[in-house]
């Protein structure tokens, strides 16, 4: 049995779901393989070669590397995957049985099983967006939140065709970073680490990018997951949950000087 690093897992869980799914080991423990395969199908839809048969063969190798890519992140998560069903089972048969005289009585008291996407029993204390919040609030199930990042994702250009829109990388540079097999997994750090951009460029490119991608609320309305007077009050419960904590944290460091 094989067992990858949790840093690994998370590389791969930003590959397959971005960078606006945050990645903690909640996330992890929640995972389920069915939000895997639903990410996994949409990405394959959108970068699978066949897709792009009557492309040139720049965008052709670009997309046959992208989507070896993703190929190798859902292969490693789906093994994440079996490899901790695997350690759960074996840690919950070396428990032992607890009977009902032990327990002072002679009934025995079986926990209920839990639901694959039950949320957590409390909101964690770090910042978070509008769909992990909506998820930890018990508006929308994991397997919803997951569909509704990965719509999210497909609706944005991509940081290639961005830079190369405003003229900072050609179709060739493009295929090269795509192309580039070093530890970085994402585009943007791959293109700082063979200096074709810098990371004022990089960040200009993500905030532009995330700044054209539709907000998750509208996607909850549109499925009928929210109304429009749920999705306010959910805005503005995660804008007091960040306020809060961002005013926790100046205060420890103000105590701290």
């Amino acid at each position: 049995m094989h067992f990858h690093s949790e840093k690994a897992v998370f590389n791969a869980c930003r590959t397959l779901f971005g960078k606006e799914v945050n990645l903690s080991r909640d996330f992890l423990n929640y995972l389920q393989p069915s939000g895997a395969k639903t990410a996994f199908r949409s990405q394959a839809k959108a970068h699978h070669p066949d897709a792009h048969a009557s492309s040139s063969k720049n965008i052709r190798n670009r997309q046959t590397e992208r989507f070896r890519e993703i190929r190798q992140a859902y292969d490693l998560i789906i093994e994440f995957l079996e490899n901790r069903q695997i350690s759960r089972r074996t840690v919950s048969a070396k428990r032992p049985a607890h009977t009902g005289a032990h327990w002072g009585n002679t009934t025995t008291h079986k926990r209920e099983p839990q639901k694959p996407h039950a949320r957590p029993s409390k909101i964690p204390s770090i910042p978070l967006e509008f769909g992990m919040y909506s998820y930890y609030q018990g508006k929308v199930s994991y397997q919803q939140l997951i569909e509704a990042l990965v719509w999210q994702r497909r609706q944005r250009p991509t940081l290639g065709a961005l830079a190369e829109k405003w003229g900072w990388l050609s179709d060739a540079k493009v295929s090269q970073i795509l192309q580039h097999r070093g530890h970085a997994a994402r585009f943007g750090k791959k293109a700082i680490k063979l200096g074709y951009l810098k990371p004022h460029q990089v960040d200009a490119l993500l905030k532009y990018q995330r700044s054209l991608q539709t907000r998750l609320g509208h996607y909850f309305i549109e499925k009928g997951l929210l109304t429009e007077e749920e999705a306010d009050q959910i805005s503005t419960n995660l804008k007091n949950h960040n306020s809060q904590l961002k005013r926790r944290t100046r205060n420890r460091v103000n105590s701290r000087l």
